[in-house]
Order: structure tokens, then sequence, then C-alpha cells
């Protein structure tokens, strides 16, 4: 896993995550759980196994990705608004779906998947989006009211393709051979860590509020 993987398991994360929350606004029972989490799991899939064959397709753009990947981060923030002041689901999901299949395919162009990776990326969507879903129902017993509270979490990606926007060119244009793979990866390890103590930071937080509210 080079650095363009590291920054696609990242929106792979934050991607089934946000979806997690968002549709933590219904009961769903265990059929369509698993029903969302298959498509979740072909569509990730189909979208990196797809990108191999629209590499040379895309190249001409690699030059505007940064750009694109900065309009990205204010258009989720404009859905994050929407959704935290006037808890609009369906523009949101479409918004965080539609943005992170185009993250998928132009990370995946920028780097190399074996149909192993591909399975191993997949699943982890999977995972995620499994287990933030039933977290996301501590959630709903918050005193906050929980559309602003996934607005915080959806500012998370705003603020992950903000990054990509201003690291790419750099990214694109490092030369591994001058680096270890350890020193490659310390910086998408220490990003994925600090995006994973957000997220159980912000969980600890809404609970811990709630507790003294109730406690009040």
């Amino acid at each position: 896993m080079d650095l363009f993987g590291g920054y696609l398991l990242l929106v792979l994360i934050l991607f089934a995550g946000n979806v997690a929350l968002l549709v933590g606004d219904f009961n769903l029972n265990k059929i369509k759980l698993i029903s969302l989490d298959i498509l979740s799991f072909i569509i990730i899939f189909v979208l990196m196994n797809a990108s191999i064959y629209l590499k040379d397709a895309l190249s001409i753009l690699q030059d505007y990705f940064g750009i694109m990947f900065l309009m990205m981060a204010v258009i989720i923030f404009i859905a994050m608004w929407i959704y935290a002041k006037k808890g609009n689901l369906k523009i949101s999901i479409c918004v965080i779906s539609l943005l992170a299949m185009i993250s998928v395919i132009f990370l995946s162009t920028q780097s190399v998947f074996g149909m192993f990776d591909m399975l191993v990326y997949s699943l982890i969507a999977f995972v995620i989006l499994f287990v933030v879903y039933h977290i996301s129902k501590l959630l709903h017993h918050a005193k906050r009211q929980y559309p602003i509270i996934v607005g915080e979490y959806m500012c998370l990606f705003s603020l992950l393709m903000f990054i990509f926007a201003l690291t790419y060119d750099s990214t694109r244009t490092l030369d591994y051979s001058m680096f270890s793979s350890f020193l490659i990866l310390t910086p998408v390890y220490q990003l994925i860590y600090v995006v994973i103590a957000i997220v159980v930071i912000l969980v600890i937080g809404v609970l811990i509020n709630d507790n003294k509210g109730g406690n009040s």
C-alpha cells in the first residue's frame, strides 16, 4: 500500500461511517442493513476494478485532481450544513455517496491494486458501515440533536478532501525510491490514527455530555 492506497482507505472509512450515521435515522432491520452493506461492498469493489480500465482515460485529468478534491471539500461542507440545519437526508446521502465514488475512482487510478486488495478494502467498508450503524443508535439518546452530531462527522470527510487537495500534487510526484516503505506509510498511518481518535473522542464526548445532562 502506497500513500494513495492509504488515502483511499481513509475515504472508505469515512464514507462508510457517514452513510451509516445518515441512515441511522431509520430503524433498518437486519435484512435491509445487510443488503445495504452488501451493496456498498459490491459498488466499491466494482469501482476499484473499473479504475484499472479508466486509468488511461483519466490520465488527462490528473493535473486537475487537486482542484477537484478542493471542490469536493466545499460541496461536502455545504451538504453538512444543509443536513445539520434542515435535516435533509436524501441530499446528504447522495452527495456523500457520489463524491466518495468519484474519490475511489480517482485514488484507485493512482495506485496498483490486486484482486485481494480490492476485496480487503471493500470488506473494511462493509464492517465499518455495519458497526457504526449500531453505534448510531446510542447517539440518538444524546442530549444534542442527532443532525448536529452527524454533521460533525461529515465535517471530517470535508477536511479529508481538503487535505487531499493540498497534498495531491506533491504525493503524485513523490519519488518512492528515495524512501523506505515504512517512512512512506508512516504519515498515512498517523492520519488514520488521528481520524479514528477524533471519532472515538466525539462519541465519548457525546455520551459523557448526555450522562451529565441526565444526572442534572
